[in-house]
């Protein structure tokens, strides 16, 4: 096992990451759909198999090839790269919940944290958050008591 430092410096690297981490095997090919399809960016596919190889290199995943066959099934990871890769998510966990708690709304009513689809409603001059209609109503009852 070569021991080639491996630098996580963009989100090309990190999604093709987390697509293995979340795939038992996934192909080169795959990856590039994905990358295109999610993030809306067309990778190189010299850059992605560049990594992917450096990845393999160095232990952190194996090439799944059929007997009889040059072509790959895909690749998987092994143990050590899942290590790895939980290691490097663990790194960006701040930076993700950083992102994701300055987009999140609390129901007034019942206090759950809202991501995306809540219902929203003007009551006076103030805008208020609501997991639900049912929510909002209740909360509209409590102050009208």
């Amino acid at each position: 096992m070569e021991n080639n430092k491996i630098e996580i410096k963009n989100l090309t690297r990190l999604y093709t990451l987390v697509l293995l981490k979340f795939n038992n095997i996934i192909s080169g090919y795959s990856i590039l759909k994905l990358l295109e399809k999610d993030l809306g960016k067309t990778a190189s596919p010299t850059y992605v198999y560049d990594f992917l190889n450096k990845l393999e290199s160095n232990g952190y995943i194996k090439n799944l090839k059929p007997s009889k066959s040059k072509r790959s099934k895909g690749f998987q990871l092994t143990s050590t790269g899942n290590e790895f890769v939980n290691s490097i998510l663990t790194r960006f966990d701040n930076l993700i919940q950083v992102a994701i708690q300055s987009k999140l709304k609390i129901c007034v009513s019942c206090g759950v944290k809202l991501y995306e689809d809540y219902y929203s409603e003007k009551i006076g001059d103030k805008e208020y958050y609501f997991c639900c209609v049912h929510c909002a109503k209740a909360y509209k009852q409590n102050l009208n008591q």
